[in-house]
C-alpha cells in the first residue's frame, strides 16, 4: 500500500568520492539494505517504475534500458537526467516516448559520448510544456562544433508547444531552428546561458542568431528571461515584448578573453559581423534600462543588471520612478553615503531584496564597504530603511556584505545616550541565508 508513495519521487545520484555517515562513520549507500541499492533494484526488477511521478537520474552511468521501459508504462510528469561523460563505446538506446511528461531537463550532453537517442521521446511526448539541454562545456571550450539539432528534433512532425525553454552551453552552426522546432509564441520563460555569440566568442555559431530571431517571430506571452549576453540584439529583444515581469541579465565570467577568430572558418556569423559589444559600453547600458523600463517597467518584479555597469544617479532614478513594482534589485552603483539608501528605498515600496554589487574589475566600493563595521553598517540600515512604515524589505546586500533587516524597534540612540530612537533591527548573515531568494539563486552560470 505505501508502494505508490515511496517511488512518487525519486533521484539516484553518484559522487565523485565515497561519502561516510557523520553518525557513525560507514560508507553511504553500500549494502543491499540501502535507500540507493533498493530504489534502483525496484526500478529494474520490480514493476514499480509505473507509480513514478519525478525521476531525477544524476548517475555517472547511463540510464538503464529496464528503466526506461518501465517508465513508458508509468504516468511520470518531470524527468531529470544527466548523461556520463565516459567515451568508452557502449550500446546507444532509443528512448520511448513518455505521453504523460511534462518537464524534461537533460545535463551533460556530448555528442561524442554514444549517448541514448532522445529525438522519439521528444518528438512524441504530446505534453511536454517544459524543455531544459545542458550541453557540456567541453565542446564550447574546445571550439569543436559536433552538435546537430536534427539528430535531437529531427523527428518532429511539429513544433513543440514549450513554455520554459532553457539552454546552456550549446555551441553549433545556427540554422534558425528555434522557429522550425518550437512555437516561441507559446513560451513563457526563456532561459539562454553560455549559447549565444557572447563575450569572446566571435564567430561561435549560437543556439541563439539575435538578428534572424527576434527580427522575425514574437514572443507575446513572454514573462521570464535570463541571459548572459548583453548586446544590442538583447535591447532589441526587450523593445519588441511587453509586460516581462523577471529580467536576469548575468555578468560574464570573470578573466573571459577573446579568443581567436579562426575557429569556424564557415560560421554564419562571420561574414561581416562586427565583434560583440563591449559590456562596459555606457551606451549599451543606457539602451537596456531604457528598453525595459519603458515597455516592461509597471509589469517588473525581479530585475538583475550585470555589475560592471556601474549606473548613475540619473539610471537609478529612471528605474525606480518607472517600476514601482520592483520586489528583487540587483545592479552595480558607487553607493558611498548611506544618505543615497535613504532616498532610495521610500521609492521602492514593494522591495524585498536590494543588492547592490560589487564591481569585479574594481575592487574600489567592496573597499569602501569593507572600512566600516559591521555594527556600523548595521546601524545605518537600520536608520535608512525605517522611513517609511509597511516596508517589506528583509534582505540588502553591499558589495559581498549580507544583512538580514527586521522590523522596526526602539533603540538607544548611540549618538545621544539614554535617548531611544525607532529603526529596523539589523544583523549580518552569511550567503547560505538567502541561496533561495531568486536574486542571488539565479545570479549564476548554473
Amino acid at each position: 500500500m505505501t508502494l505508490p508513495q515511496l517511488y512518487t519521487n525519486v533521484t539516484l545520484r553518484s559522487y565523485d568520492g565515497i561519502r561516510y555517515s557523520p553518525e557513525d562513520g560507514r560508507p553511504e549507500g553500500c549494502g543491499m539494505g540501502s535507500p540507493f541499492v533498493m530504489g534502483l533494484n525496484g526500478l529494474v526488477l520490480r514493476n514499480v517504475a509505473s507509480y513514478v511521478k519525478r525521476l531525477s537520474w544524476e548517475m555517472n552511468t547511463k540510464m538503464l534500458l529496464n528503466v526506461w521501459q518501465g517508465l513508458a508504462q508509468s504516468q511520470i510528469r518531470s524527468l531529470t537526467i544527466r548523461f556520463s561523460s565516459s567515451r568508452s563505446p557502449r550500446p546507444v538506446a532509443i528512448v520511448p516516448p513518455l505521453p504523460s511528461l511534462v518537464s524534461l531537463r537533460v545535463s551533460n550532453i556530448d555528442p561524442t559520448c554514444y549517448e541514448d537517442d532522445i529525438s522519439h521521446l521528444l518528438a512524441r511526448s504530446r505534453n511536454l510544456r517544459e524543455l531544459s539541454l545542458i550541453w557540456s562545456p567541453r565542446m564550447r571550450e574546445a571550439g569543436e562544433p559536433s552538435v546537430h539539432l536534427d539528430s535531437l528534433f529531427g523527428k518532429l512532425e511539429q513544433p513543440l508547444t514549450l513554455t520554459k525553454v532553457a539552454v546552456k552551453n550549446l555551441y553549433h552552426h545556427d540554422k534558425g531552428w528555434c522557429a522550425r522546432y518550437y512555437d516561441p509564441s507559446m513560451t513563457e520563460e526563456l532561459t539562454f546561458i553560455n549559447s549565444s555569440e557572447n563575450h569572446g566568442d566571435k564567430k561561435a555559431s549560437a543556439f541563439i542568431d539575435f538578428k534572424l530571431r527576434y527580427s522575425t517571430i514574437s514572443l507575446p506571452r513572454l514573462k521570464f528571461v535570463r541571459g548572459d549576453n548583453a548586446s544590442r540584439q538583447f535591447v532589441e529583444l526587450l523593445a519588441k515584448t511587453k509586460g516581462l515581469e523577471k529580467i536576469y541579465i548575468i555578468g560574464p565570467k570573470t578573466g573571459n578573453k577573446p579568443e581567436s577568430d579562426s575557429r569556424i572558418p564557415h560560421s554564419p556569423i562571420s561574414n561581416g559581423s562586427s565583434p560583440p559589444n563591449s559590456l562596459g559600453s555606457v551606451t549599451l547600458r543606457d539602451e537596456h534600462i531604457e528598453a525595459i523600463t519603458q515597455n516592461h517597467g509597471q509589469t517588473l518584479r525581479h530585475l538583475l543588471l550585470p555589475p560592471q555597469w556601474r549606473l548613475t544617479s540619473d539610471n537609478i532614478a529612471l528605474i525606480v520612478r518607472n517600476c514601482p513594482n520592483l520586489e528583487q534589485l540587483a545592479f552595480g552603483a558607487e553607493f558611498d553615503k548611506f544618505s543615497n539608501l535613504r532616498l532610495l528605498v521610500p521609492f521602492l515600496p514593494k522591495i524585498f531584496a536590494l543588492r547592490l554589487l560589487d564591481n569585479p574589475d574594481n575592487s574600489g566600493f567592496r573597499d569602501k564597504m569593507h572600512e566600516v563595521d559591521d555594527g556600523r553598517h548595521e546601524e545605518m540600515i537600520g536608520s535608512s530603511t525605517s522611513a517609511r512604515e509597511g516596508s517589506k524589505i528583509r534582505w540588502m546586500e553591499l558589495a559581498d556584505l549580507l544583512f538580514e533587516i527586521g522590523k522596526v524597534e526602539p533603540m538607544e540612540d548611540p549618538n545621544n545616550p539614554g535617548k531611544m530612537s525607532y529603526r529596523r533591527s539589523v544583523r549580518k548573515r552569511d550567503r547560505e541565508a538567502v541561496e533561495d531568494v531568486d536574486i542571488w539563486k539565479l545570479d549564476s552560470y548554473k
